[in-house]
């Protein structure tokens, strides 16, 4: 993972650091910025191990992830969701780019053909076994999300998994071969029982946790009653678009950035 061409560039230089899935930020007039790489440095990280990430307007963007740090003063560390807002867009989702590629690397630290240890060239985004030639491009996993609306009412559901009396919409991942608007009438009759129609595409939005690019629709109902299939879903209904439960918090939602459009736009 070493990118040698960091200690002779005098390009302006950030270093993205992950600890699990914090960041680490430092106050610089009032704004919230990524430590320079010397300053990285002098916190005791190793910039040997970071990675290219990309360069935005003239200044390059590095990533590594810690197990450990102790912040100094001026450093902090914040919960990636909740650095959504203080970062210009670009760079926060150049930072959703840096999560996923150290997701990636963590899990691909050896050549799946000949079992040779591997690493990340200087800012290239695949990997190459120098021993048997085979290239490795980081894992893209495709997964859909749709609001589904009937009248002014919007289907909610709630997995095992989510904080007490939080709720969503309905998910899941596209498998080989199937086309995504097969996808979208799979998961919601798998997951909730009835049928959708006119599903309609809504955006995109990468979700590094750890490799899925989330594809959003919005669809209405057209037949079937609620049955929920008791393993990916513990418990779902409709609800008033004028009285909704608690759903994500996160502005970094795209569950909630959907919904909220929903509320918009009725």
């Amino acid at each position: 993972m070493n990118d040698r061409s960091i200690s002779t560039s005098n390009k302006l230089s950030y270093c993205i650091v992950f600890n699990k899935n914090q960041l680490l930020f430092k106050k610089s007039e009032g704004r919230t910025q990524f430590p320079l790489i010397n300053e990285a440095e002098k916190l005791g990280i190793d910039v040997s191990n970071i990675i290219y990430i990309g360069t935005l307007d003239d200044i390059d963007y590095y990533a590594t992830n810690v197990s450990t740090i102790n912040p100094v003063e001026n450093f902090f560390l914040k919960h990636i969701s909740e650095a959504y807002g203080e970062l210009e867009e670009n760079i926060f989702f150049l930072t959703l780019r840096a999560l996923h590629f150290l997701n990636w690397l963590n899990r691909n630290k050896y050549c799946g053909c000949c079992g040779t240890k591997v690493k990340l060239e200087p800012k290239e985004t695949h990997i190459k076994c120098l021993n048997c030639g085979h290239v490795i491009y980081p894992k893209i996993t495709p997964a859909i999300i749709v609001a589904i609306l009937k009248d002014d009412k919007i289907l909610l559901a709630r997995s095992p998994h989510f904080t007490p009396n939080m709720y969503s919409l309905i998910s899941g991942h596209i498998d080989p071969g199937e086309f995504i608007e097969t996808c979208v009438r799979r998961e919601v009759k798998e997951e909730v029982g009835i049928e959708i129609k006119n599903i309609k595409y809504f955006g995109s939005h990468p979700w590094p946790f750890p490799d899925k690019l989330m594809l959003g629709f919005i669809a209405e109902y057209s037949s079937g009653e609620i049955k929920i299939d008791n393993d990916e879903i513990e418990a779902a209904d409709w609800f008033s678009l004028d009285n909704l439960p608690n759903i994500p918090e996160y502005k970094l939602s795209f569950a909630r950035k959907i919904i909220e459009w929903v509320l918009k736009n009725r």
